[in-house]
């Protein structure tokens, strides 16, 4: 979570950076946007990402998946059931629910993203 709210994060910074780039040059040349072009950057070489260990997937028992979700219990169930809820199996063969399965039901119940 820390890794996805870095690049977020980032992404961010890169995005403003271009924007007041823009800005200025669209100031500067008494342009439209969509006249201005931005300048060449030389792009620094980036090594390839190392492989990092995979972390571990967040599974939710039927209880946790119903405190997100906003509804009883047997209702996950129920979802389940009828194919509204996807769910894996874990190491003991027991249901369990992934964190993008249940902000998807969550969606479709509630018509917005948790």
């Amino acid at each position: 979570m820390k890794k996805k709210l870095t690049r977020i994060c980032r992404a961010v910074e890169d995005m403003h950076q271009l924007m007041e780039t823009l800005v200025a040059l669209q100031k500067e040349n008494h342009q439209c946007c969509r006249a201005v072009t931005l300048p060449e950057v030389a792009m620094p070489v980036s090594q390839p990402a190392e492989p990092t260990e995979r972390q571990p997937e967040i599974l939710s028992n039927r209880n946790e998946a119903a405190a997100f979700l906003l509804v009883d219990p047997r209702t996950v169930t129920r979802y389940r059931i009828n194919g509204k809820l996807r769910f894996v199996l874990n190491e003991d063969n027991r249901i369990r629910y992934r964190e993008e399965d249940l902000s998807d039901c969550y969606f479709w119940k509630w018509g917005k993203r948790p």
